[in-house]
């Protein structure tokens, strides 16, 4: 997904690829006792519906994805963002234009949760 950004500012101010308006920056919680990087298991906060999260729970009693990151990639057009997790205000956890989807999460680690997504993305005819 933060290749898709038009930049990235981890370590150096980097070019993306310039597919999804926005920037990766560093993760700033609102509570300064959580630790980055993220590491862990969340929920997902449904903004908008895509295919890829078709007959996945999401919300606070959803499936869990699982994060590992410092960064997320910060959208400029909020049409982008189908998905937001939580760790201490909203992180970007899923973003999709046109043809493109992108995780911030591992679908691959993500057990239950990340073998329905990639399913629903093999299945995904857009």
């Amino acid at each position: 997904m933060q290749l898709m950004a038009e930049r990235g500012r981890e370590y150096e101010v980097t070019k993306g690829l310039g597919w999804i308006a926005g920037e990766v920056d560093r993760i700033a919680p609102s509570d300064p006792g959580l630790k980055i990087p993220h590491m862990g298991w969340n929920t997902l906060a449904e903004i908008r519906h895509h295919p890829v999260l078709d007959g996945i729970a999401t919300g606070a009693s959803g499936l869990h994805a699982y994060f590992v990151h410092s960064y997320e990639l910060k959208v400029a057009d909020r049409a982008d963002l189908v998905a937001q997790a939580d760790y201490g205000g909203p992180v970007t956890a899923i973003v999709a234009r046109d043809t493109m989807v992108g995780t911030q999460f591992h679908p691959e680690k993500s057990q239950r949760m990340g073998l329905a997504l990639i399913a629903n993305f093999l299945k995904w005819t857009p």
